[in-house]
């Protein structure tokens, strides 16, 4: 009796080993995978703090913006394009990530937040339903996901519309959505030209854009390039 116990005893040590090695209830699978790993600045100006939330191409995420508006949000096993949000008081401002790297950045300011309101009125890829419902369409995510397209149709459509309202804006690159920044106009260039929407009254105090800059935006997507994906996503031009 005491030999077949010990018996017992190894059998069961044995499977446990086993099983551990092949990433059972032991826990071998635990480190496994990748972290997508997200982060920018959240200003209107002045830093931005509130409830950071992401919704991803895989996987989605969730943080808190930090007192000087930095925010970094990281999700297992995620992977981008991404769409990015921050919620302060009665206000939401929306953001995106380009690409499908591990490190991703993306600011969310009033300026993004214009972006994303005029990619969702551009032909081909329309939705005024919602930015999440819009970031849900294979064609948003083709175009987030190939970021030299994104980029031309920033530098090309989106930045000249956003200077014809104000031609005064230092903007000149999209560095504004996927370059992080400081949230002081003395010493950012981003900041300032954050500022500078506020005071034209292009943005209200929230962040939001006014009635007239939504409109000046969905009437330049509408004349924009139609948005095609045969390979890939194309810039825009008109």
């Amino acid at each position: 009796m005491r030999l077949n116990r010990i018996v017992l005893a190894s059998l069961v040590l044995s499977g446990s080993a086993l099983l551990a090695a092949c990433g059972g209830d032991g826990g071998g699978s635990l480190g496994g995978g990748s972290t997508l790993s997200l982060n920018g600045t959240a200003a209107t100006g002045k830093a931005l703090v509130g409830a950071v939330s992401a919704t991803c191409k895989t996987g989605t995420g969730s943080g808190t913006s930090n007192s000087d508006g930095s925010f970094t949000v990281l999700i297992n096993n995620g992977v981008g394009p991404c769409l990015l949000s921050i919620t302060a008081g009665a206000t939401t401002l929306y953001s995106v990530t380009s690409g499908s790297g591990a490190t991703q950045t993306g600011n969310i300011t009033p300026m993004t937040n214009m972006l994303v309101r005029y990619l969702r009125s551009v032909p081909g890829m329309e939705d005024n339903t919602s930015p999440e419902s819009w970031f849900a369409l294979a064609t948003t995510r083709a175009l987030l996901a190939d970021t030299p397209a994104l980029t031309l149709r920033i530098t090309r459509d989106f930045i000249p519309e956003l200077k014809k309202m104000l031609p005064s804006l230092s903007l000149s690159s999209a560095g504004f959505l996927s370059t992080a920044f400081t949230a002081n106009p003395l010493t950012s260039t981003d900041d300032a030209d954050l500022e500078k929407l506020l005071k034209a009254l292009i943005v209200t105090v929230t962040g939001l854009p006014s009635e007239a800059a939504i409109k000046a935006l969905v009437a330049a997507a509408i004349d924009d390039i139609r948005a095609v994906f045969a390979t890939g996503a194309t810039g825009a031009g008109s």
